[in-house]
């Protein structure tokens, strides 16, 4: 890889043949170049030259929107790889948190994820006809659907605590009675819909005949230091609504069951008393 350091007359005429880049210069001085990158009128990035206006040598950043730079990268030793990083605290003093070879060979590491991801460009847009900026707006689309996700999970109930721990977990434990014999089996569908707690199984199943015969349960799951048991009642609600919603939930299960089959079984938890516990606090009890 061949690096070479270019001097701020060379960074201003590549500045000023960009279109975009021409749109966000702010300053363009003997020894410092800055741009707004936001368009908020202010400088966000600069980049600046030794005492001899030679060769750039450091990046400045401002991180905090406030028109100040805080983030510096210096190049020490030019040879065109920053080898620096500094930070400017409250007190505007700015101090060295990163130094040395290490700190170059992360920006090389840098450098070539950045060609990488140019040359994928190339042939997303060739191929595919597609850019990266599509790309990120997918991501991005994505990223504020799971940030939407985490604040209905800060904001949940109990019930639905107890949904999202047996939807994470994936595979939880099922007991039912078989005559005074206790029966356990991994299971895995479970369902929030209106307030209630829904799981499936098949009519044809043991575990079915189980709780036809004694409806009592009890659940087990484990995930990250906590655990969570539930006991109550479990009982047969034949909505095909339901039915639907569990295998759109959970397509896996089409392979075997249909919201119009005589197999299929959805079935409520009622009466039901779930209490969360962890190695380091007090049990929690829901009651629904």
């Amino acid at each position: 890889m061949e690096i070479r350091r270019i001097s701020i007359g060379e960074a201003k005429k590549r500045i000023k043949n960009d279109p975009e880049l021409s749109k966000m210069l702010v300053k363009s001085g003997w020894r410092e170049i800055a741009l707004d990158l936001d368009g908020d009128g202010k400088a966000d990035v600069a980049f600046s030259s030794d005492s001899m206006g030679r060769k750039i040598d450091t990046i400045a950043f401002d991180l905090s929107g406030n028109g100040g730079y805080n983030l510096y990268l210096h190049d020490m030793d030019g040879n065109g790889i920053p080898d620096t990083v500094c930070l400017i605290d409250d007190n505007y003093e700015e101090k060295v948190i990163a130094f040395g070879g290490e700190v170059e060979l992360g920006f090389i590491n840098l450098g070539v994820k950045v060609a990488n991801l140019l040359v994928a460009e190339e042939h997303l847009n060739k191929e595919l006809g597609i850019s990266i900026a599509d790309l990120a707006a997918y991501f991005n689309l994505h990223a504020q659907a799971v940030l939407h996700e985490l604040e209905k999970r800060e904001n949940a109930t109990g019930i639905e605590r107890v949904y999202y721990f047996l939807n994470d977990v994936q595979t939880y434990y099922l007991a039912t009675v078989d005559g005074d014999k206790p029966r356990v089996r991994p299971f895995g569908t479970i369902l929030l819909d209106d307030g209630k707690l829904y799981i499936q199984t098949g009519k044809v199943k043991d575990v079915s005949k189980q709780i036809a015969a004694n409806p009592n349960f009890e659940i087990c799951a484990f995930m990250d230091g906590s655990w969570l048991r539930i006991s109550g009642k479990l009982v047969e609600d034949d909505n095909r609504e339901l039915k639907v919603k569990m295998l759109e939930k959970m397509p896996s299960l089409k392979a075997m069951y249909s919201a119009d089959d005589d197999n299929t079984q959805i079935l409520a938890l009622t009466e039901a008393k779930a209490t969360f516990y962890s190695f380091t606090g007090e049990p929690e009890v829901i009651e629904f």
